[in-house]
């Protein structure tokens, strides 16, 4: 049994593999789509905007106005730029192909870390599962080992005088 479960061991890390890659390129080539819509477009003047939430508290955070201009399109939009930034300073902002404002592009390394995060667990199933087996078969096996052992002492243990 436990031969059968190295085998199964050994067999899980190629099938962790494929899963792992089939997540990473299916999340590699949404990442590429995403990332070449994107645009970024220069802001300018962000203003502080503060906001008070239900139960009283204050959150400022810095608005910009963004207007672009780019392949005979023009547009504005107001979107919501780092804290950081001081009013009249010029700070970037991210465009996706509807010209709404979005997060930076994602880097491509996020892609591989979604296949270990499919991956992994793949791998962590299956060899939990054959360990689990193993020692569950292992148990039984011991349980009848005990039984038939308890079974042929109880026949050799007969009271003096009863014997057949």
């Amino acid at each position: 049994m436990w031969l059968f479960a190295i085998i199964v061991r050994l067999i899980a890390v190629p099938a962790a593999g494929v899963a792992g890659t089939a997540g990473y390129t299916a999340v590699a080539s949404r990442i590429r789509a995403e990332n070449a819509t994107k645009v970024a477009v220069p802001a300018m003047s962000p203003e502080r905007v503060v906001t008070v939430d239900a139960y009283g508290a204050a959150a400022a955070r810095f608005e910009a106005t963004v207007r672009w201009d780019q392949h005979r399109r023009s547009g504005t939009t107001t979107t919501e730029v780092p804290d950081k930034s001081a009013p009249g300073d010029e700070v970037q902002v991210w465009l996706n192909g509807d010209r709404k404002a979005t997060t930076p592009p994602v880097r491509p390394t996020d892609a591989a870390d979604n296949g270990i995060v499919i991956g992994m667990p793949v791998l962590v199933a299956i060899w939990s599962g054959a360990t689990l087996l193993s020692y569950g078969v292992g148990r039984v096996r011991c349980a009848r080992r005990y039984a038939a052992l308890d079974r042929e002492r109880r026949g050799m243990s007969r009271p003096a005088g009863q014997d057949s």
